[in-house]
């Protein structure tokens, strides 16, 4: 009887022992799980607190503008460029600038880091092509107006979306040779206009400013060579559009195209390198590095025969008979120079037309690897550093217009 007794107070003893034991293992793994549960909840927190004070600093609205840095960050998006141009008024917004300025007012320099992808977006490419009209450059006008229209068909089927106007400084009256016999040249036998090919010819004056598109500088000629000038004229008015009118379009790929074996203005007398053909080249320079136009002189060779209209009868002449002007030496000469100088100072490339055929060539390698002047994405502050605890929030930025959203990612470390 007493082992029974024993027995059960053992027993009552060992279930006593075991409940204790769950009791406190339960105790701690409550503890724990509500530890466990507080942290995440803690950690939650301060993310939701982070990316509240991120909202709050997008909200902010910039000076100028007036809009939020929401909404010029969406902008700067569609542009490919943080610096944006409101033009007369707004000025130019450095939004890069204005987030380093609040991001290291709120959290300190040197303790955060953002990040934010521009979509790729493919551009029009516009291109204007201003053209000397004189006797030595019919083949070269022929080959414009008959297979660039092809060519640019051909590369929009690729998805280039190029599109071009050629502006002649004058009337082409000249003779080509066909089927070995010279005949006169009437372009509006030959021209081949597209939708996205059209030639029209350089007004004298532009028609909202009033100056002139040409000006000739030796005794009253070569107006039809002020590829300078004219240049000018054809980067202000723009591309043709319709019914008239004129302009590029917004956030395109702009090019000029000048094509001449002469100086602008004529190489008359002696190949001058100042005075009026060199102001007629700065006129030229001078609006596209303002207009933000990429030139790619297409240099001739004033050299050999040419073969000019008078009185409805196709003459022989040859330049290096007349030894009054050294027009082979002025055209391999200066002429390559300067063509040479607008190019590289406004970020394209020199062409030389040793044939009337290269200059559709040159075009289509020109619209082929014309890319959009965008960069790919914007960051700022500090790179995150390692062995740091860092908080990170992604935030959608709405690019409207293009109806998408890029991911703003912002980082931030103690």
């Amino acid at each position: 009887m007493r082992g029974q007794i024993f027995e059960i107070l053992g027993l009552t003893v060992l279930i006593l022992a075991i409940l204790a034991i769950m009791i406190v293992v339960y105790g701690n793994y409550i503890g724990r799980e509500q530890t466990e549960t507080l942290k995440i909840l803690g950690e939650r927190q301060e993310i939701e607190g982070f990316k509240a004070g991120i909202n709050s600093i997008l909200y902010t609205t910039e000076n100028n503008t007036g809009k939020t840095l929401l909404e010029l960050l969406g902008i700067a998006a569609y542009n490919g460029d943080y610096k944006i141009d409101y033009g007369v008024g707004a000025g130019k917004v450095d939004l890069k600038k204005e987030l380093e300025d609040r991001f290291d007012y709120i959290y300190g320099k040197g303790h955060w880091y953002l990040r934010l992808p521009f979509p790729n977006i493919t551009s029009n490419i516009q291109i204007v092509v201003v053209s000397d009209t004189s006797g030595s450059m019919c083949n070269q006008i022929r080959i414009l107006v008959t297979d660039v229209p092809k060519i640019i068909d051909k590369l929009r089927k690729k998805g280039k979306k190029a599109e071009m106007t050629l502006f002649l400084l004058g009337s082409p009256a000249c003779c080509v040779h066909e089927n070995g016999n010279l005949v006169p040249f009437h372009i509006e036998d030959y021209v081949n206009e597209t939708k996205y090919f059209h030639v029209v010819t350089m007004p004298d004056t532009h028609p909202n400013k009033g100056y002139y598109c040409k000006r000739g500088c030796y005794r009253g000629g070569g107006y039809d060579e002020d590829w300078g000038t004219g240049l000018k004229c054809a980067i202000e008015m723009g591309p043709y559009k319709t019914n008239g009118e004129y302009g590029w379009n917004e956030r395109a790929v702009k090019i000029a195209i000048p094509i001449s074996d002469e100086l602008p203005g004529g190489m008359e007398p002696n190949c001058p390198t100042h005075g009026c053909q060199r102001n007629n080249f700065e006129n030229g320079l001078k609006a596209a590095l303002e207009n933000n136009v990429t030139v790619f002189g297409f240099s001739g060779i004033a050299c050999g025969e040419f073969y000019p209209l008078r009185g409805g009868e196709c003459q022989r002449e040859d330049f290096e008979r007349d030894t009054s002007y050294d027009y082979c030496g002025c055209s391999k000469g200066v002429v390559k120079r300067w063509m040479r100088e607008i190019s590289n100072k406004t970020g394209g490339k020199m062409y030389s037309l040793t044939n009337a055929s290269y200059s559709a060539a040159a075009i289509e390698e020109i619209i082929t690897k014309a890319q959009p002047k965008r960069i790919p994405y914007l960051e700022a502050g500090t790179l995150v550093p390692r062995f740091k605890t860092v908080r990170a929030v992604t935030i959608p930025i709405p690019v409207s217009v293009l109806g998408k959203y890029s991911e703003l990612k912002v980082y931030y470390w103690p």
